[in-house]
Protein backbone atom coordinates (compact mmCIF):
# COMPACT_ATOMS: atom_id res chain seq x y z
CA UNK A 1 0.00 0.00 0.00
CA UNK A 2 1.35 3.58 -1.22
CA UNK A 3 0.62 5.82 2.17
CA UNK A 4 0.99 9.72 1.41
CA UNK A 5 0.86 12.48 3.43
CA UNK A 6 0.42 15.46 1.70
CA UNK A 7 1.64 18.76 2.99
CA UNK A 8 5.06 19.39 4.95
CA UNK A 9 3.53 21.98 7.57
CA UNK A 10 4.07 21.35 11.39
CA UNK A 11 1.53 18.18 11.60
CA UNK A 12 2.25 17.03 7.99
CA UNK A 13 6.10 16.67 9.28
CA UNK A 14 4.53 14.73 12.73
CA UNK A 15 3.02 12.25 10.59
CA UNK A 16 4.94 11.66 7.80
CA UNK A 17 7.93 11.17 10.79
CA UNK A 18 5.25 8.42 12.55
CA UNK A 19 3.85 6.80 9.03
CA UNK A 20 7.33 6.26 7.87
CA UNK A 21 8.82 4.30 10.98
CA UNK A 22 6.02 2.02 10.01
CA UNK A 23 5.09 2.07 6.34
CA UNK A 24 9.16 2.69 4.59
CA UNK A 25 6.97 3.58 1.39
CA UNK A 26 5.77 6.38 2.95
CA UNK A 27 6.48 9.23 0.61
CA UNK A 28 5.50 12.96 1.65
CA UNK A 29 5.12 15.22 -0.60
CA UNK A 30 5.47 19.26 -0.31
CA UNK A 31 4.63 22.97 -1.66
CA UNK A 32 7.42 23.71 -3.11
CA UNK A 33 11.29 21.98 -4.42
CA UNK A 34 13.04 23.89 -1.83
CA UNK A 35 11.38 21.99 0.74
CA UNK A 36 11.54 18.44 -1.15
CA UNK A 37 15.47 19.46 -1.56
CA UNK A 38 16.24 20.08 2.08
CA UNK A 39 14.46 17.15 3.23
CA UNK A 40 15.91 15.41 0.97
CA UNK A 41 19.18 16.37 2.01
CA UNK A 42 18.34 15.97 5.96
CA UNK A 43 15.98 14.07 6.88
CA UNK A 44 13.12 15.04 8.87
CA UNK A 45 14.14 16.78 12.15
CA UNK A 46 11.83 15.75 14.85
CA UNK A 47 12.10 17.05 18.46
CA UNK A 48 9.48 15.36 21.20
CA UNK A 49 7.50 16.61 23.43
CA UNK A 50 10.39 15.21 26.13
CA UNK A 51 13.28 17.12 24.16
CA UNK A 52 14.53 14.30 22.57
CA UNK A 53 15.51 14.60 18.90
CA UNK A 54 15.84 12.26 16.16
CA UNK A 55 16.04 12.03 12.21
CA UNK A 56 14.17 10.21 9.87
CA UNK A 57 15.17 10.03 6.05
CA UNK A 58 11.94 9.87 4.07
CA UNK A 59 10.91 9.79 0.86
CA UNK A 60 9.83 13.30 -0.57
CA UNK A 61 8.24 14.92 -3.63
CA UNK A 62 6.93 18.37 -4.47
CA UNK A 63 3.66 18.81 -5.53
CA UNK A 64 4.72 19.49 -9.40
CA UNK A 65 6.89 16.35 -9.64
CA UNK A 66 5.69 13.93 -12.61
CA UNK A 67 7.42 11.08 -10.00
CA UNK A 68 5.11 10.89 -7.76
CA UNK A 69 3.87 7.07 -7.55
CA UNK A 70 0.10 5.92 -7.48
CA UNK A 71 -1.55 6.56 -4.06
CA UNK A 72 -3.85 4.14 -1.93
CA UNK A 73 -4.03 6.48 1.62
CA UNK A 74 -3.09 9.97 1.79
CA UNK A 75 -2.87 12.11 4.83
CA UNK A 76 -3.84 15.16 3.67
CA UNK A 77 -2.71 17.92 6.30
CA UNK A 78 -3.04 21.46 4.28
CA UNK A 79 -4.55 24.32 5.05
CA UNK A 80 -8.70 24.09 4.20
CA UNK A 81 -8.12 27.27 2.28
CA UNK A 82 -6.39 24.95 -0.50
CA UNK A 83 -8.15 22.12 -1.06
CA UNK A 84 -9.95 23.32 -3.41
CA UNK A 85 -6.73 23.39 -5.70
CA UNK A 86 -5.65 20.20 -4.85
CA UNK A 87 -8.60 17.85 -5.39
CA UNK A 88 -8.48 17.53 -8.86
CA UNK A 89 -4.18 16.96 -8.55
CA UNK A 90 -5.00 13.61 -6.42
CA UNK A 91 -8.17 12.88 -8.09
CA UNK A 92 -5.30 12.30 -11.04
CA UNK A 93 -2.56 10.20 -8.75
CA UNK A 94 -4.67 8.42 -6.52
CA UNK A 95 -5.83 4.73 -7.08
CA UNK A 96 -9.35 4.11 -7.81
CA UNK A 97 -10.07 3.14 -4.44
CA UNK A 98 -7.60 5.58 -2.35
CA UNK A 99 -8.69 6.73 0.89
CA UNK A 100 -7.95 10.28 1.86
CA UNK A 101 -7.85 11.95 5.45
CA UNK A 102 -8.55 15.37 6.18
CA UNK A 103 -6.98 16.49 8.95
CA UNK A 104 -7.91 20.19 8.45
CA UNK A 105 -9.92 22.26 11.48
CA UNK A 106 -13.26 23.50 10.61
CA UNK A 107 -15.79 22.62 8.92
CA UNK A 108 -16.53 21.42 4.87
CA UNK A 109 -13.58 20.52 3.89
CA UNK A 110 -15.24 17.45 2.06
CA UNK A 111 -17.39 19.05 -0.36
CA UNK A 112 -13.92 19.84 -2.19
CA UNK A 113 -13.57 16.16 -2.69
CA UNK A 114 -16.91 14.87 -3.14
CA UNK A 115 -17.11 15.86 -7.01
CA UNK A 116 -13.81 13.08 -7.47
CA UNK A 117 -14.23 10.64 -4.86
CA UNK A 118 -16.79 8.66 -3.54
CA UNK A 119 -18.41 9.54 0.01
CA UNK A 120 -16.82 6.35 1.13
CA UNK A 121 -13.10 6.98 0.24
CA UNK A 122 -13.03 10.21 2.46
CA UNK A 123 -12.32 10.42 6.27
CA UNK A 124 -12.60 13.02 8.41
CA UNK A 125 -9.43 13.25 11.37
CA UNK A 126 -9.37 14.88 14.68
CA UNK A 127 -6.63 15.27 16.70
CA UNK A 128 -5.39 17.14 19.90
CA UNK A 129 -1.95 17.26 19.15
CA UNK A 130 0.75 20.19 19.17
CA UNK A 131 3.09 20.99 16.84
CA UNK A 132 5.63 24.07 15.28
CA UNK A 133 7.40 23.91 12.37
CA UNK A 134 10.69 25.22 13.00
CA UNK A 135 12.27 25.45 9.53
CA UNK A 136 11.75 23.29 6.58
CA UNK A 137 12.61 19.76 7.72
CA UNK A 138 12.59 20.91 11.18
CA UNK A 139 9.68 20.68 13.77
CA UNK A 140 8.84 20.16 17.53
CA UNK A 141 5.77 18.12 18.96
CA UNK A 142 4.86 20.54 21.35
CA UNK A 143 1.77 18.86 22.82
CA UNK A 144 0.62 15.22 22.92
CA UNK A 145 -2.84 14.08 22.17
CA UNK A 146 -5.06 12.05 20.42
CA UNK A 147 -6.49 11.60 17.09
CA UNK A 148 -9.91 9.86 15.85
CA UNK A 149 -10.43 8.83 12.35
CA UNK A 150 -13.85 8.25 11.22
CA UNK A 151 -16.04 8.45 7.89
CA UNK A 152 -16.73 12.08 6.71
CA UNK A 153 -20.11 11.11 4.75
CA UNK A 154 -21.23 7.67 5.72
CA UNK A 155 -20.35 5.34 8.44
CA UNK A 156 -18.58 2.17 7.49
CA UNK A 157 -14.44 1.97 7.22
CA UNK A 158 -13.19 -0.20 4.42
CA UNK A 159 -11.01 -2.73 5.48
CA UNK A 160 -7.67 -0.70 4.43
CA UNK A 161 -8.84 1.70 6.54
CA UNK A 162 -8.96 -0.48 9.50
CA UNK A 163 -5.59 -2.41 8.93
CA UNK A 164 -3.68 1.01 8.43
CA UNK A 165 -5.21 2.32 11.61
CA UNK A 166 -4.98 -0.60 13.63
CA UNK A 167 -1.18 -0.46 12.73
CA UNK A 168 -0.32 2.72 14.01
CA UNK A 169 -2.08 2.41 16.82
CA UNK A 170 -1.07 -0.83 17.86
CA UNK A 171 2.57 1.15 18.10
CA UNK A 172 1.66 3.50 21.27
CA UNK A 173 0.28 6.13 18.24
CA UNK A 174 -2.66 7.31 19.79
CA UNK A 175 -4.94 7.31 16.82
CA UNK A 176 -8.55 5.43 17.15
CA UNK A 177 -11.34 4.99 15.34
CA UNK A 178 -15.08 6.97 15.60
CA UNK A 179 -18.01 5.87 13.47
CA UNK A 180 -19.61 9.30 13.93
CA UNK A 181 -17.30 12.60 14.35
CA UNK A 182 -19.28 14.57 14.30
CA UNK A 183 -19.82 15.60 17.99
CA UNK A 184 -15.67 15.60 18.46
CA UNK A 185 -15.06 17.94 15.13
CA UNK A 186 -17.57 20.18 16.89
CA UNK A 187 -15.66 20.11 20.00
CA UNK A 188 -12.40 20.95 18.08
CA UNK A 189 -13.93 23.49 16.36
CA UNK A 190 -15.26 25.22 19.95
CA UNK A 191 -11.75 24.95 21.04
CA UNK A 192 -10.55 26.40 18.31
CA UNK A 193 -12.97 29.37 17.50
CA UNK A 194 -11.00 30.54 20.83
CA UNK A 195 -7.79 30.06 21.09
CA UNK A 196 -6.73 30.27 17.30
CA UNK A 197 -8.64 33.83 16.80
CA UNK A 198 -7.26 35.15 20.28
CA UNK A 199 -3.58 33.86 19.92
CA UNK A 200 -3.51 35.16 16.37
CA UNK A 201 -4.83 38.93 17.64
CA UNK A 202 -2.68 39.08 20.72
CA UNK A 203 0.40 37.21 19.24
CA UNK A 204 0.85 35.10 22.14
CA UNK A 205 1.44 31.42 22.21
CA UNK A 206 -1.36 28.97 23.65
CA UNK A 207 -0.29 28.94 27.47
CA UNK A 208 -0.23 32.91 28.10
CA UNK A 209 -3.89 32.86 27.08
CA UNK A 210 -5.74 32.02 30.35
CA UNK A 211 -3.18 35.01 31.89
CA UNK A 212 -4.90 37.74 29.88
CA UNK A 213 -7.57 39.80 31.84
CA UNK A 214 -9.92 39.67 28.42
CA UNK A 215 -9.61 36.18 27.57
CA UNK A 216 -12.55 34.61 30.04
CA UNK A 217 -15.24 37.28 29.20
CA UNK A 218 -14.29 36.14 25.50
CA UNK A 219 -14.15 32.27 26.15
CA UNK A 220 -17.37 32.88 27.33
CA UNK A 221 -19.25 34.71 24.60
CA UNK A 222 -17.64 32.85 21.90
CA UNK A 223 -18.46 29.56 23.56
CA UNK A 224 -22.18 30.37 23.67
CA UNK A 225 -22.34 31.22 20.51
CA UNK A 226 -20.94 27.94 19.25
CA UNK A 227 -22.88 25.89 21.45
CA UNK A 228 -25.95 27.87 20.21
CA UNK A 229 -25.59 26.93 16.51
CA UNK A 230 -24.18 23.47 17.03
CA UNK A 231 -27.50 22.80 18.54
CA UNK A 232 -29.49 23.63 15.81
CA UNK A 233 -27.14 21.29 13.92
CA UNK A 234 -28.53 18.23 16.15
CA UNK A 235 -25.05 18.68 18.29
CA UNK A 236 -25.56 19.01 22.09
CA UNK A 237 -22.49 20.72 23.84
CA UNK A 238 -21.57 21.36 27.06
CA UNK A 239 -20.95 24.89 27.52
CA UNK A 240 -18.63 24.33 30.83
CA UNK A 241 -16.84 21.29 29.62
CA UNK A 242 -15.84 23.06 26.77
CA UNK A 243 -14.69 25.71 28.74
CA UNK A 244 -12.32 23.23 30.35
CA UNK A 245 -10.92 21.54 27.31
CA UNK A 246 -10.35 25.62 26.31
CA UNK A 247 -8.21 25.51 29.10
CA UNK A 248 -6.60 22.00 29.03
CA UNK A 249 -5.40 22.84 25.70
CA UNK A 250 -3.89 25.78 26.26
CA UNK A 251 -1.95 24.03 29.58
CA UNK A 252 -1.15 21.02 27.93
CA UNK A 253 0.16 22.90 24.65
CA UNK A 254 1.32 25.98 26.41
CA UNK A 255 4.31 26.75 24.12
CA UNK A 256 2.62 25.51 21.11
CA UNK A 257 1.99 28.90 18.72
CA UNK A 258 -1.76 28.17 17.07
CA UNK A 259 -1.75 27.49 13.68
CA UNK A 260 -3.63 30.76 12.83
CA UNK A 261 -0.66 32.62 14.69
CA UNK A 262 1.47 30.47 12.27
CA UNK A 263 -0.02 31.89 9.38
CA UNK A 264 0.21 35.32 10.31
CA UNK A 265 3.63 34.63 11.25
CA UNK A 266 4.31 33.83 7.89
CA UNK A 267 2.54 36.56 6.12
CA UNK A 268 -0.08 33.97 5.02
CA UNK A 269 -3.95 33.92 4.87
CA UNK A 270 -5.63 32.22 8.29
CA UNK A 271 -8.50 29.92 8.04
CA UNK A 272 -10.54 31.96 10.38
CA UNK A 273 -13.21 31.61 7.57
CA UNK A 274 -13.37 27.74 7.78
CA UNK A 275 -13.38 28.16 12.06
CA UNK A 276 -14.86 31.25 13.39
CA UNK A 277 -16.66 32.31 10.06
CA UNK A 278 -18.09 29.02 9.11
CA UNK A 279 -19.90 29.53 12.99
CA UNK A 280 -21.28 32.68 11.41
CA UNK A 281 -22.32 30.67 8.25
CA UNK A 282 -23.89 28.36 9.78
CA UNK A 283 -25.49 30.28 12.65
CA UNK A 284 -26.98 32.58 10.00
CA UNK A 285 -28.69 29.55 7.90
CA UNK A 286 -30.61 28.38 11.17
CA UNK A 287 -31.03 32.04 12.10
CA UNK A 288 -28.76 32.50 15.44
CA UNK A 289 -26.73 35.29 15.06
CA UNK A 290 -22.62 35.18 15.98
CA UNK A 291 -21.75 38.59 16.64
CA UNK A 292 -18.63 37.50 18.91
CA UNK A 293 -17.44 34.56 16.39
CA UNK A 294 -18.51 37.55 13.83
CA UNK A 295 -16.05 40.46 15.01
CA UNK A 296 -13.25 37.75 15.60
CA UNK A 297 -13.52 36.84 11.63
CA UNK A 298 -13.46 40.06 10.95
CA UNK A 299 -10.22 41.18 13.32
CA UNK A 300 -8.14 38.45 12.34
CA UNK A 301 -8.69 39.47 7.93
CA UNK A 302 -7.38 43.04 9.58
CA UNK A 303 -4.41 41.45 11.06
CA UNK A 304 -3.60 39.12 7.55
CA UNK A 305 -3.14 42.57 6.10
CA UNK A 306 -2.06 41.96 2.45
CA UNK A 307 -1.60 38.32 2.54
CA UNK A 308 -2.04 36.61 -0.54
Amino acid sequence: MQVAVWGGGSLGLLWADRLAAEFPETILITRTRAQRDEIQAQGIRVTGVDGRCHRRQIQVEWVASERIPRLDAVFITVKQRILSGIAPRLAEICSPAASLFLWQNGLGGEKFFLPYFSSEQIYRAVTTEGALRKGWAHVYHTGSGESWVGPACGENFSPRVERLIQELSSKSVPIHFATDLRQRVWEKLAVNCVINPLTAIWNLPNGALPEQDDFYPWMEKILHEVVQVAQKEGIYLSQEELQKKVLSVCLHTATNRSSMLQDLDRGELTEVDFINGAVVEQGGKGGIPAPYNERLTRLVHQAEGGAD
